[in-house]
């Protein structure tokens, strides 16, 4: 990494920040990771502006699995952090419902909203609509429990994201966010890094205890896991490993707790 002189950080305004692949920045204050180039995709998700995709049987089976995995990992987190006690859920992101499916199996009353509509066509749980979730979203349900799973660094601005859904959480409700540290050396350090073009922001540990102060909010709880599963994708992409992780990850643990893994999970509530 080499410091240069360049916009501010998007989440701290500091002027202490270095590039990182590309078109990524990382601040040396806050330690967020941040596009410096801004998209959003709404208005593509909204006017249905994209193509429907087809893959094949093996794919879509090898895919499906992939997502079912992760979708365990996050039952096994909120099990052990909770006592899921939760009457309803929503999960925004849902991608192909999976986590909706495994929570409604567990006798929660589960739905997911999910942008793109190529996840939806393959929607397992029969509980997805299409929608784009950001700080203009309505409805009049509250919820229990509502997941912001691997999405929160795609939005353009995250804060209201979380503000807006606090406002839709029941009094002893949970929201449980998955996303991605930027503190892991899996960025700072790899040349082979999960940043993708489509991501905006990756917000560290104390950007979050930051947003909560300034919601109201409570962090009850803040982990960092290792996801081998991502790990062998990222090195490997090809069909055949993708083939053999589709094996491999019948028996073996796809997350491990770790203080430099690149993926956190974490629990807000409200004080």
């Amino acid at each position: 990494m080499t410091a240069i002189l360049m916009a501010n950080c998007k989440f701290c305004k500091s002027n202490n920040i270095e590039t990182l692949h590309k078109t990524f920045s990382l601040c040396k204050d806050c330690n967020c990771i941040y596009n410096q180039n801004f998209s959003s995709r709404k208005k593509s998700f909204i006017d249905n502006n994209y193509e429907l995709k087809s893959s094949s049987i093996i794919h879509d089976t090898v895919k499906m699995r992939f997502w079912d995995i992760i979708s365990q990992q996050y039952i096994a987190y909120l099990k052990s952090k909770t006592d899921m006690k939760f009457n309803n859920a929503i999960d925004i992101g849902a991608l192909y419902g999976h986590l909706v499916k495994r929570l409604n199996d567990l006798g929660i009353n589960s739905s997911g909203i999910e942008a793109d509509k190529n996840q939806i066509s393959h929607d397992i749980s029969g509980k997805l609509s299409h929608g784009y979730f950001d700080e203009t979203f309505q409805t009049d349900k509250k919820f229990d429990l509502i997941c912001l799973t691997q999405m929160i660094y795609y939005v353009e601005n995250p804060a209201l994201v979380i503000k807006k859904a606090a406002e839709l959480l029941n009094d002893s409700g949970i929201i449980f966010i998955s996303t991605q540290n930027p503190e892991s050396p899996v960025f700072l350090k790899s040349e082979s890094t999960p940043l993708e073009p489509a991501m905006n922001i990756l917000l560290s540990k104390s950007n979050f205890l930051h947003l909560t102060k300034e919601l109201g909010l409570k962090l009850v709880d803040f982990k960092n896991f290792k996801p081998n599963i991502y790990l062998d994708r990222l090195k490997n992409q090809a069909k055949l490993n993708e083939l053999f992780n589709y094996f491999k990850y019948h028996f073996k643990s796809s997350h491990e707790e770790d203080a430099d893994g690149h993926h956190c999970f974490l629990l807000l509530s409200k004080k």
